[in-house]
């Protein structure tokens, strides 16, 4: 009699562990499934330079929420950024993250002004059961000028923190959170981002805690940022993520944009001495933009077109059909410019009377900081100059 019964047992044993192990991959598919739609729903995979992105759901174990950040070329040398947080956390509240993302989208691409997609958002949010109450951050930015015209439907004030450390809070264009007044008109406002300045655009959750004023958040956040001026937008991201979080994580969603104006100058052309020209007339129009006094853009551009001429005449002798890459960047206090080419070097002996090869010593006494990497795969130069 006792042998059927323990026959029993174990399968009762091997059924509720079989259900165990059921559950735990049915979550795991579900979670997989959960961050690949919340990554789809959220800003584009690839940034373009001088921005950075973060995003934190609040809950688990699906990872998904209603906050969202996101980035609209508008084609015409504008993007539009905009941050947002719908009511609640979880799938309900990502579902609707996704319609009021994908709307806002639509109606970049066909209005492109703040206000004016704003107040599409708000009719389209009436309609959209659990979309009322969202708020969102809506700019347009000119990448060449600076200029940005913004709305804010309810949201936190973005923060703009300037080379020299003074900050200021965006709460111009400020209107009701979505849907409360469908049929009103939607304020902007208008600010001139400066040179080096940085932008940030976040969500309630970084700065939001309770038994503190969220002014005091701002406060901190700002301090933050101001402290990363001379550091990479990645890194500044990273610091607000770690610094601001509380005990215990974030109780709520956060999103987060980041912009440093100018954006990162990227260059690739033909290894051709027609384009020593075009290149250096960029580089100019960058190094304007992002402030620098005229007399350093001049030391820049002789050692970038020394690091150029090199690039086409030493590292491409032999390979005519290659790529010459040129990236600057600028951070408070910093430049740095390099160039990257396809090719190594051969920098020819000196003869009596012959001026060439001297490009290398006139670099390093241009810029504080010069390197030349070179192996069989091509040579990248790395100049470091203090802006003055």
């Amino acid at each position: 009699m006792t042998e059927p019964v323990i026959r029993v047992a174990g399968l009762g044993k091997r059924y509720r562990l079989g259900e165990g192990l059921r559950r735990v991959y049915q979550l795991d598919e579900q979670r997989e499934t959960a961050v690949a739609l919340q990554h789809a729903m959220l800003g584009p995979a690839t940034l373009p330079g001088g921005f950075a992105v973060r995003y934190h759901p609040a809950s688990r174990p699906l990872q998904v929420g209603g906050d969202w950040y996101d980035l609209v070329d508008l084609d015409d040398g504008r993007v539009a950024l905009i941050v947002g947080d719908c009511v609640g956390h979880g799938l309900a509240a990502a579902t609707v993250m996704g319609q009021l993302r994908s709307a806002c989208r639509a109606l970049l691409l066909d209005k492109s002004s703040p206000g004016a997609v704003l107040a599409g958002l708000d009719r389209f949010a009436a309609r959209l059961p659990g979309a009322d109450c969202t708020t969102a951050f809506c700019a347009v930015l000119t990448l060449a000028t600076g200029e940005l015209v913004y709305s804010s439907a309810g949201h936190p004030p973005a923060i703009m923190v300037h080379a020299d450390g003074a900050t200021a809070m965006l709460d111009g264009g400020h209107g009701l959170p979505l849907a409360i007044r469908p049929d009103q008109a939607r304020p902007e406002a208008h600010v001139t981002m400066s040179a080096r300045a940085t932008l940030l655009l976040y969500t309630d959750g970084l700065v939001e805690r309770r038994g503190s004023s969220i002014d005091d958040g701002m406060a901190r956040a700002a301090d933050l940022v101001g402290e990363g001026r001379s550091q990479e937008l990645d890194e500044v991201a990273d610091d607000l993520m770690s610094r601001l979080e509380p005990p215990g994580g974030y109780p709520d969603d956060v999103a987060m944009l980041l912009y440093r104006q100018p954006a990162p100058l990227e260059m690739d052309f033909a290894a051709d001495a027609r384009h020593l020209g075009p290149s250096r007339a960029a580089l100019r129009s960058w190094l304007t933009q992002a402030g620098v006094e005229r007399d350093q853009i001049q030391d820049m551009l002789i050692a970038a077109g020394e690091a150029v001429a090199n690039a086409i005449e030493h590292g491409h002798r032999d390979r005519p059909e290659g790529i010459i890459s040129s990236r600057a960047t600028a951070v408070v206090d910093g430049l740095q410019v390099s160039v990257i080419d396809t090719g190594v070097w051969k920098i020819p002996r000196r003869v009596a009377g012959d001026n060439r090869g001297r490009g290398i010593s006139l670099m390093r006494c241009l810029v504080q900081d010069l390197s030349i990497q070179s192996n069989d795969v091509g040579t990248t130069v790395h100049m470091y100059a203090r802006i003055t």
